[in-house]
C-alpha cells in the first residue's frame, strides 16, 4: 500500500463509515483493507466511465472516495461531480488528483471553489498527487458573531439613517 492509499485509509478510518460511495477505475487497496475491519460497511462502486449516468441513481452516503477519475473526465463534468456529491450523496469525500501533463488543468482554487481542501500532497515516482477532502461539519463552522444581535443594531433604528 502506497502513501496514497495510506491516507485515504486514515480518512476512511476517521469517519468510520457505514455506506461508502467509491468512485474509481479499480478497487482500491485502502477501501479492501478498511472492509476487512468492517464488514458491515456498504459500498456502491461506480467506474469513471459511468460517471454521468450513475450520479443520478446514487443515495445518501456518509463516505466518498474520488481516486484516478477526474484525470478521465472533463473540467465541467467533473465539477458537476464534485458539486453533486458535496451537495446531494456526501457530507464527507475525498479526491485524488494527479498532476499530470494531458489532464484537465484542475488548480488549488477551482478545489477551493467547490469547498475542498488539500488534505496531503504525495510525490511518488516523480507524478504529484493531491488529496482534497470535504466534510460539512469542518466546512463553515458557526461563527459567535454571525447572529442578528451583532449585526443589525436594533438600538440604533430610530437614531441614525442608514
Amino acid at each position: 500500500m502506497n502513501l496514497i492509499q495510506e491516507t485515504l485509509l486514515e480518512s476512511l478510518q476517521a469517519a468510520n463509515p457505514q455506506a461508502l460511495l467509491c468512485v474509481a477505475p479499480t478497487s482500491l487497496s485502502a477501501v479492501e483493507s478498511y472492509l476487512q475491519h468492517h464488514p458491515q460497511c456498504k459500498i456502491e462502486t461506480v467506474s469513471p466511465g459511468d460517471v454521468p449516468a450513475a450520479v443520478e441513481r446514487l443515495g445518501r452516503f456518509d463516505y466518498g472516495l474520488v481516486h484516478q477519475t477526474l484525470e478521465q473526465l472533463d473540467l465541467a463534468t467533473g465539477s458537476a461531480l464534485l458539486a453533486r456529491l458535496r451537495d446531494l450523496h456526501c457530507r464527507r469525500f475525498s479526491v485524488t488528483w494527479s498532476a499530470l501533463r494531458d489532464g484537465p488543468d484542475w488548480t488549488r482554487e477551482r478545489f477551493l471553489s467547490l469547498a475542498l481542501s488539500l488534505h496531503r500532497r504525495v510525490d511518488l515516482d516523480g507524478v504529484t498527487t493531491a488529496v482534497y477532502s470535504y466534510d460539512i461539519d469542518t466546512y463553515n463552522p458557526k461563527r459567535e458573531w454571525n447572529h442578528a444581535g451583532s449585526w443589525a443594531n436594533p438600538e440604533n433604528f430610530d437614531r441614525y439613517r442608514w
